[in-house]
Parts: C-alpha cells; sequence; structure tokens
C-alpha cells in the first residue's frame, strides 16, 4: 500500500498516457511536504513611530468594513426607486389635471401662456441681443401675458354676471 502516493496524479498521468487501466503499483513521485507559510504582522503607524524614536502623537484611522449589499438590498432599492417614480407620475397627473380644470374655471389658455414663457426663455438665452433689447422685448411679452390674464378675468366677471342674471 502506497501512503505518500497522490492519486489524483497516477489517475491524471494514466489518463495522459491514454491507457485503459490505473496500476497503483507502479512508482510514482511522492507528495512534497507542504511548507509552512512565512509568519508576518503588520506594524501600526503608532508602533513604527516609537521604534524611529519619535514621541509624537501619530493619529490613526480604524480599519472599517463596509458589508457588501444582498440581492436583496439590491431588488428592495429598486423596488422603492420604481414605487417613487409611480408616485411622482401620479402627483403629476394629479397636478396637471388640477391645473387644467383651474385654468379652464378661470378661462385661461394655457396653450398662449407656455408659448409666451418659452418665447421669454429663448430671448433670455439669446447671446446676439443686448442686455437692453432683451429686457424690451421680456417687458413686452410679459404685458401680452398679463393681457390675457386681464381678458380671462373679464370673461369670468361676464360668466359670473350671466348666472347670477338667470337666477
Amino acid at each position: 500500500m502506497m501512503i505518500n502516493a497522490n492519486y489524483a496524479e497516477i489517475v491524471a498521468n494514466a489518463k495522459a498516457r491514454n491507457e485503459t487501466y490505473v496500476s497503483f503499483d507502479k512508482a510514482v513521485t511522492p507528495i512534497n511536504a507542504i511548507t509552512a507559510e512565512k509568519d508576518t504582522f503588520t506594524l501600526s503607524e503608532r508602533a513604527i513611530a516609537k521604534m524611529r524614536g519619535s514621541d509624537s502623537m501619530v493619529i490613526e484611522s480604524a480599519p472599517t468594513y463596509i458589508k457588501p449589499k444582498t440581492a436583496r438590498e439590491f431588488f428592495a432599492e429598486n423596488t422603492e426607486l420604481t414605487q417613487i417614480s409611480e408616485e411622482n407620475t401620479q402627483s403629476s397627473k394629479f397636478n396637471e389635471m388640477m391645473l387644467s380644470i383651474l385654468d379652464k374655471r378661470l378661462g385661461i389658455d394655457r396653450e398662449k401662456l407656455e408659448e409666451l414663457n418659452a418665447m421669454i426663455k429663448a430671448i433670455a438665452d439669446d447671446e446676439n441681443l443686448s442686455p437692453e433689447e432683451k429686457q424690451k422685448a421680456i417687458e413686452k411679452l410679459e404685458e401680452i401675458r398679463e393681457k390675457i390674464i386681464e381678458e380671462s378675468m373679464d370673461i369670468q366677471k361676464e360668466a359670473k354676471q350671466t348666472f347670477s342674471e338667470d337666477e
């Protein structure tokens, strides 16, 4: 019986020679002893400073361990993000609906106001115009916007008067 034999190596050698059977009686190289690793250690900054003769206080940061996230945690984060995005879309839809109801009650044409705001922004971003020209153009557009709002308020007042006269 072979005590110091590497049986896996014997089988691997037999496979390499395309042998149909394995004979453990053949001489095999003995297993080499596993050498022990060298014993090492790491000195702290404070210990190194003391070895060098320095008495100054060395500030050491404690080693930190960051626990890796599990698949369950990643899944939980992802579902939270999707829930938040769904809530945001629902609240934005609700806000749009309320704004459209308010616009209809007040008689405000939201599309015209959005066009005016886009024009104001385009003028503000235009680098070809001087600051004075920008200011004048923006003031004119703001006057137009105020007129639209005033007209809608007048329409609302007239509508209230007609409804109150009917009663």
